[in-house]
C-alpha cells in the first residue's frame, strides 16, 4: 500500500466523522418558518434575566414560547404566546406519579375571547431522567390545554310546572395537544447540569377537540409550539438550594455543542485516523528496514569478493 492512498484513506475518514457530526447537532434544530396564512399573530417577547418559572427548587424553566393550532377543521392557524405572566400550578410535581424519575411543570394562565369571556390554558413540560453513567435527562412530553369556549347554559321549561330548570349543553370547547412520549427523546442533558438554547426550536403536537368531561370529538391538524431563549433545569439536587438561590441554574450545557451521540462519530472517525496513521508508520519502518537490510547485503557480497 503506497504512502499516498494511505494519506487519502486518513482524509476520508477525517471528513466522514465531521460530516456525521454536523448532520446530528442540527437533528432536532428546527429553525422557525414564517407563515402568512395564520391570524392572531404575536410577537415573541424576550424574557427579563430573572424571569423564569420554579417547582420547588427541583426543576427550573426559563423560556419565551408560542403556540401555533387549528381551533377547528378550518385552515386557519392562531397563534398565541404564553405569557411572561403565566403561574405554576399546583399540579407540577418533583416526583411525578411517585416516581423519581419524572417531573412536570405546569404553566396556567387564562386569557378573554372576544366576548369578553375569560377562558384556561395551560402547558406542561415532562422531564426524563435516565439513570445510565453518566446520568443523563430530557424532555420526556409536551402537553397543552386550550379552553375554545365556556359551557352553554339553557332555559328548559318543566311540563306541567310554570318553572326553568337551567341546563348545561357540553360542547367541544377544549382543544387537547400533545407530543405523547418523544422518541427519540430531545434536548439531551447530563444531570446536574441545566440546558441553554438561544436558537428558536419546534415541536410538533398532535392535536384534538375535546368535551368537558375529556371526551375526544374531533381530530385536528398538528399544532406546532415553538421555543426560543430556552433554559431548563430537572432533578436539581436537594442541597443546591443552599449553594444557588432559586431561580438561577446550573451551568448550562448549549445545544450549539456537540452532545454525547455526536462524539460517537468523531470518535471513531479519530480511531480509523489513528489506526491508518500507524499502519503507514509501520509500513514506512519496515521499508526502511528491508532497504538498510538489502544494502548490508550487497556491502557483505562486494568485500567477499
Amino acid at each position: 500500500m503506497s504512502a499516498s492512498i494511505l494519506l487519502l484513506l486518513l482524509a476520508i475518514c477525517l471528513l466522514y466523522g465531521e460530516q456525521v457530526a454536523g448532520d446530528q447537532e442540527h437533528q432536532f434544530v428546527v429553525p422557525l418558518v414564517s407563515d402568512s396564512s395564520h391570524v392572531g399573530d404575536a410577537q415573541l417577547i424576550l424574557p427579563a434575566e430573572s424571569d423564569s418559572w420554579v417547582v420547588d427548587n427541583c426543576l427550573a424553566v426559563k423560556m419565551v414560547a408560542q403556540i401555533k393550532f387549528y381551533p377547528n377543521n378550518s385552515n386557519i392557524l392562531v397563534t398565541k404566546n404564553i405569557p411572561a405572566l403565566a403561574k405554576v400550578s399546583p399540579t407540577s410535581s418533583c416526583s411525578y406519579l411517585n416516581s423519581t424519575t419524572t417531573q412536570v411543570i405546569t404553566l396556567e394562565w387564562s386569557e378573554a375571547d372576544s366576548s369578553s369571556e375569560i377562558l384556561a390554558r395551560n402547558l406542561s413540560l415532562y422531564f426524563y431522567l435516565n439513570n445510565t453513567i453518566p446520568p443523563m435527562y430530557t424532555v420526556s412530553m409536551v402537553t397543552s390545554m386550550y379552553q375554545l369556549s365556556r359551557n352553554k347554559v339553557l332555559g328548559k321549561m318543566s311540563p306541567g310546572r310554570n318553572t326553568t330548570d337551567l341546563e348545561s349543553k357540553s360542547d367541544s370547547n377544549f382543544i387537547r395537544m400533545t407530543t405523547t412520549i418523544m422518541n427519540p427523546l430531545q434536548f439531551m442533558v447530563p444531570k446536574n447540569r441545566s440546558y441553554l438554547c438561544e436558537e428558536s426550536l419546534t415541536v410538533e403536537m398532535m392535536a384534538e377537540l375535546i368535551t368537558t368531561d375529556g371526551t375526544p370529538d374531533e381530530k385536528l391538524q398538528k399544532a406546532m409550539l415553538t421555543i426560543s431563549a430556552f433554559q431548563f433545569d430537572a432533578f436539581r439536587p436537594t442541597t443546591l438550594s443552599t449553594i444557588l438561590p432559586s431561580p438561577q441554574f446550573q451551568p448550562a450545557t448549549s445545544c450549539s455543542s456537540p452532545s454525547a451521540t455526536d462524539l460517537v462519530p468523531i470518535v471513531v472517525g479519530c480511531s480509523l485516523a489513528g489506526l491508518v496513521f500507524f499502519i503507514m508508520i509501520g509500513y514506512l519502518v519496515g521499508r526502511r528496514k528491508v532497504e538498510v537490510k538489502g544494502c548490508a547485503t550487497v556491502i557483505e557480497q562486494g568485500e567477499v569478493q
